[in-house]
């Protein structure tokens, strides 16, 4: 398969996952896997429940855990952007939908690519980037490369026309 094709030399870790942080981000991810795994299988169970039992009124029963369990999730998200100090631990950590996105993202044919020849290297794009990703390295490993939501302002910023 593709492992086959991939080199069995063992690198060093990039600069950046060479920090303690890599076993909080690591445990978080894990912790935020299994909580989305056990989350559907009770929900699943749940509704299965209502309609084996064949409840009354299970239109009112499942809005309200609707609504009880939107609380709970958005809840979680809050406390954690604020005990992360990050306005997107809840998407990075948390939220299901990026088990699908991120790989996605990494091997995106739509992607921001810098001409290093027009480029400058001034940092606009960098700082005006809102998930903070290095577009000056087309590599597919380049910093918070799985962030990047197409917003253009790097695009829009760029002096040289660069990217």
């Amino acid at each position: 398969g593709y492992a086959a094709l991939q080199s069995r030399e063992v690198n060093a870790l990039m600069p950046s996952l060479q920090s303690n942080w890599l076993g909080v981000h690591v445990s978080t991810a894990i912790i935020g896997y299994g909580a989305f795994g056990v989350s559907f299988a009770v929900s699943l169970i749940f509704v299965s429940a209502l309609f084996l039992a064949k409840v009354g009124n299970i239109e009112r029963i499942m809005f309200w855990a609707f609504i009880v369990g939107n609380i709970v999730y958005y809840g979680i998200g809050i406390a954690l952007a604020f005990a992360f100090k990050d306005n997107r631990a809840f998407c990075k950590y948390i939220c299901p939908i990026t088990v699908f996105l991120k790989p996605m993202s990494y091997f995106s044919l739509i992607r921001i690519k810098c001409d290093e020849n027009k480029c400058i290297d001034c940092g606009k794009c960098r700082s005006v980037c809102p998930m903070d990703v290095d577009v000056t390295d087309n590599s597919r490993k380049r910093e918070n490369g799985t962030e990047c939501i197409l917003c253009m302002e790097c695009v829009k910023n760029c002096p040289k026309d660069a990217l």
